[in-house]
Order: C-alpha cells, then sequence, then structure tokens
C-alpha cells in the first residue's frame, strides 16, 4: 500500500466518526422570518421546467439548473445540524486520521511532484 492510499483510508475513516457524531434535529426548507423559502423555490423550479418544454435554449436550461441549486441549497440551510456532547479524547480520535490522512496524501503529491 503507498502512503496516499493509506492517507485515503484514514481520511475516510476519520469522516465516518465525524459525521457519526452530527445530530440532525430538524430538516426541511430554510426559513426566511416567518416565510418559508419552498414555495418560492417550487414555483421557480416549475415555471423554469415549464419554460424549458416550451422553448429550450442556453437561458431556460440555466434557470432550471439555477432553480434546481436554490431547492438543494435552501434544504441544507434549513437543515439543523449539532454534534453531539463528547469528550476532548473522542474529538481528537476523531480529527487525528483525519489530520495525519491528509498529510499523507498531500506529502505523496508534493513527492511525486519533486520526483518529476
Amino acid at each position: 500500500m503507498t502512503k496516499r492510499n493509506v492517507g485515503w483510508i484514514l481520511v475516510v475513516i476519520g469522516l465516518f466518526m465525524l459525521f457519526k457524531m452530527v445530530r440532525v434535529s430538524s430538516f426541511g426548507f430554510m426559513r426566511i422570518g416567518r416565510m418559508s423559502t419552498s414555495a418560492i423555490v417550487l414555483v421557480l423550479l416549475v415555471l423554469s421546467g415549464i419554460a424549458m418544454v416550451v422553448n429550450k435554449n442556453k437561458f431556460t436550461t440555466g434557470c432550471f439548473y439555477l432553480a434546481l441549486c436554490f431547492l438543494v441549497l435552501s434544504i441544507l440551510l434549513g437543515t439543523e445540524l449539532y454534534f453531539a456532547y463528547v469528550t476532548l479524547i473522542d474529538v481528537l480520535l476523531v480529527l487525528i486520521p483525519i489530520v495525519i490522512g491528509t498529510g499523507l496524501i498531500i506529502g505523496s503529491a508534493l513527492a511525486k511532484k519533486r520526483a518529476d
């Protein structure tokens, strides 16, 4: 196994442990004040979809993809994430593999560049 492969394995293990520490409290669309953005985003998506069916060109395709991006962004911003209460030892056991793996990946990339 090369250093790069070991680095990727350590990063994946560290990120898996980090994601296990995350708790999701609510999932839904982002809210601006008391108003949900779901209606705005869905109307934009439907209108751009209809425009794409009627007249397909670069502008309508771009509007459709932009509405899809807004939909995903609205859902991501509306999700409330927080970390579970853990000790410092648990945090270090999660972050150390990520840092060491990233260092191995960067070191192998720089060593390959120097060899060229």
